[in-house]
């Protein structure tokens, strides 16, 4: 890239980026995207793994994005069947009559029809009895029954992984820890862009290799901010004056699925009025998700007791024989959103549209947005770069052609990965540390029993063998590894037996 200049730079290696980078380069478009630290290594592996169809923006009025989320669900589930599991989802409704259940089914009707939603995909209502049985052990005070819709579960970070791999595959050049350091604009020069060309003023990034420590200078005609939660960082070297991000922290925790034997994503009331949930998935349950202001961005943010508790309590409330003790979570992952700022709004009122912004020096900054729209908010930005290249482009074909193509799928969610997975992981997917392959490429450190200490060794030696690493080297990533899993559960320390 610094030797031969791309048309457009993204800076950002997380879902938004990601698909960026693919329509960019299916378009013609010669592309290239740096990423700071590992791909997916920040709110892109941290959500709550749930493609929604938009119901929940019904409720807030918000019917473009209602349309929006359920035309990009349907998309994802024909690009990336393997990514976009049908669940269903199973809302307890409480009251003194059965109007709470009426007003659901209305609602389930609005959004169905306007979602266009397949006749298989319809919603359903069960009674207190077929509630009862099928969720066993609900709180059954005043429960009156519970409306079922249809949502997806995910695997956050596989699906950028596999969006990234089909941005490669049509050309596009990604690299990970790469951080971009510095913004400045250029002299401008001829540049050619799928079917038209024209003259475009460039920008120049400095990027730190950080595996060799050598800088590099990367020209582009187009630099687009994709950073997530950074997004703000990164425009302030574009020259922007005023922050628009407003960051809220969701934490989620890990349960063996006989501590809590659903088999439906299930709706739970927390203490202040909010909705939790309960994911089943394999032997595992988790749960989510807390929603609090956050006030830097950081990949990893602290998982406090208060938040802890907040989830426990929710479940507790809803299965009141199950008391669940902090002792019985085996994982735990929080992670920052990156929304765009609105004053006076509480973290769950905040809107999770996304918006392109323009800076002094014309770097184009995508903010906001969810993991569901992601496709569609890159079309969005690859318009605004080609009539930033005053070219023509090919047409938009991410949502007909299929991320995986041609290739074996990648399982969802893996906890356990043999030799071949981990040369798959260090040689196809670019994984660069133990870290990688066990807590991205595989979800070991959150899902697995041992959370994945069982692979270190056998991921170190791979590791060791195909980056030439020293047996120090190898020890301190084992240890870094280790710690990491410590810090995730470090609230839990002296509390087991809670």
């Amino acid at each position: 890239m610094a030797a031969e200049g791309v048309e457009v730079l993204v800076i950002g290696g997380g879902i938004t980026g990601a698909g960026i980078a693919r329509d960019a380069a299916m378009r013609g478009i010669s592309v290239g995207l740096v990423e700071r630290g590992d791909f997916a290594s920040g709110t892109s592996s941290r959500s709550s793994k749930l493609i929604h169809g938009g119901l929940r923006y019904l409720q807030q009025g918000d019917i473009g994005l209602v349309l929006e989320s359920a035309r990009e669900r349907r998309c994802l589930t024909e690009i990336a069947s393997h990514l976009a599991v049908k669940a269903r989802m199973a809302m307890p409704v409480y009251g003194r009559t059965g109007a709470g259940l009426m007003k659901f089914r209305a609602g389930l009707w609005a959004f169905e029809k306007m979602a266009k939603a397949p006749e298989d995909d319809r919603h359903e209502m069960w009674g207190r009895d077929e509630s009862m049985a099928r969720m066993p052990g609900m709180q059954a005070e005043r429960l009156q029954g519970a409306a079922v819709f249809t949502e997806h579960i995910t695997d956050d970070a596989r699906l950028t992984l596999e969006t990234l791999k089909s941005a490669r595959r049509y050309g596009a050049r990604v690299v990970n820890r790469a951080p971009a350091e510095s913004l400045k604009e250029c002299e401008p020069r001829a540049m050619t862009s799928g079917e038209g060309s024209s003259r475009a003023s460039e920008l120049s990034v400095g990027i730190l290799d950080e595996l060799s420590g050598k800088r590099y200078e990367v020209r582009a005609a187009v630099v687009v901010n994709a950073a997530g939660p950074w997004v703000d960082s990164v425009r302030r070297m574009g020259g922007a004056s005023k922050d628009r991000m407003q960051l809220t922290k969701g934490i989620h925790l890990v349960l063996p699925w006989e501590r809590l034997p659903v088999d439906d994503v299930v709706v739970m009331p927390a203490h202040d009025g909010r909705m939790a949930f309960v994911v089943p998935y394999g032997d595992i349950v988790w749960l989510g998700t807390t929603d609090t202001f956050y006030p830097r961005p950081v990949e990893r943010p602290e998982i406090t007791r208060e938040d802890v508790d907040y989830l426990l309590d929710a479940a507790n409330r809803a299965w009141p024989e199950a008391r669940i003790v902090a002792g019985d979570v085996t994982g735990a992952w929080a992670g920052v959103r990156p929304l765009l700022s609105q004053e006076g709004k509480n973290p769950s009122e905040i809107s999770r549209k996304d918006e392109v912004l323009i800076e002094p020096n014309g770097l184009l900054s995508i903010a906001g947005g969810k993991l569901t729209t992601y496709r569609q908010m890159a079309e969005r930005v690859v318009d605004a770069v080609l009539e930033r290249l005053e070219a023509r482009g090919k047409p938009c074909r991410t949502a007909q052609v299929p991320l995986v193509e041609g290739e074996e799928p990648v399982p969802m969610v893996r906890t356990r990965i043999g030799a071949s997975d981990i040369d798959y992981a260090i040689n196809s997917e670019s994984a660069l540390s133990i870290t990688d392959v066990l807590e991205r490429r595989a979800r070991a450190n959150l899902f697995a029993a041992d959370n994945g200490m069982s692979a270190i060794e056998d991921v170190a030696t791979a590791l060791r063998s195909r980056l030439g690493w020293s047996d120090e080297k190898a020890e301190t990533e084992m240890q870094a590894y280790r710690a990491r899993i410590a810090e995730d559960l470090a609230w839990r320390d002296g509390k087991d037996a809670d």
